[in-house]
């Protein structure tokens, strides 16, 4: 029987795209890809992925690049930022470049873990409340993530908050991107 850590570790690795969902909503949504690409060795345990994002209008200028790290007991996911963001952009698509890819390039966000649950056929996961997650020390704004993981889709709504006043500065205000996982040929 498949754990539920290796079920995530399955169902999350690949590329998504929400061009359906921008295609019936374009006033909402952009067409976005999204990269989620498995580097082996990254951590000492669980899984390390390279995750990165893309308009499809801008196919060249990924806007946002990160590492998560997958682990176990409780199953959860803790988030990095990377400490220089221009030297990884693109590399989702260069398993060369990835492949160099080390933990010391990264920084923990504190805060920012990723609790995931078991819903049936589908993989929950947020954020724990209280506005915690900052990419810096000090920021004035919080960031709350909340998902939806299927075997062939990833439902996200990332957001981000006024720490002083709690509203929203960024993200989507329609509902959750809506990614499917596309087929490698």
């Amino acid at each position: 029987m498949i754990s539920d850590f290796q079920r995530v570790r399955t169902w999350l690795a690949g590329n998504y795209s929400n061009r359906t969902q921008a295609m019936a909503e374009p006033v909402w949504f952009i067409p976005v890809t999204l990269w989620y690409v498995e580097v082996a060795g990254l951590f000492g345990e669980g899984a390390g992925f390279f995750t990165e994002q893309v308009s499809e209008h801008t196919p060249n200028q990924p806007y946002r690049s990160r590492v998560l790290q997958l682990l176990d007991n409780p199953l959860r996911l803790e988030n990095y930022r990377l400490k220089d963001q221009k030297v990884w952009a693109g590399a989702a698509k260069d398993p060369g470049r990835l492949g160099r890819l080390r933990a010391d390039d990264c920084e923990q966000l504190a805060g920012c873990t990723i609790y995931l649950e078991r819903q049936g056929e589908t993989f929950t996961g947020k954020m724990q409340p209280g506005g915690g997650c900052r990419l810096f020390p000090g920021d004035a704004s919080y960031i709350e993530i909340e998902f939806e993981l299927g075997e062939r889709s990833f439902f996200t709504l990332d957001r981000g908050f006024d720490a002083t006043t709690g509203e929203q500065t960024w993200g989507s205000r329609a509902g959750a991107y809506r990614y499917l996982k596309q087929l490698v040929e």
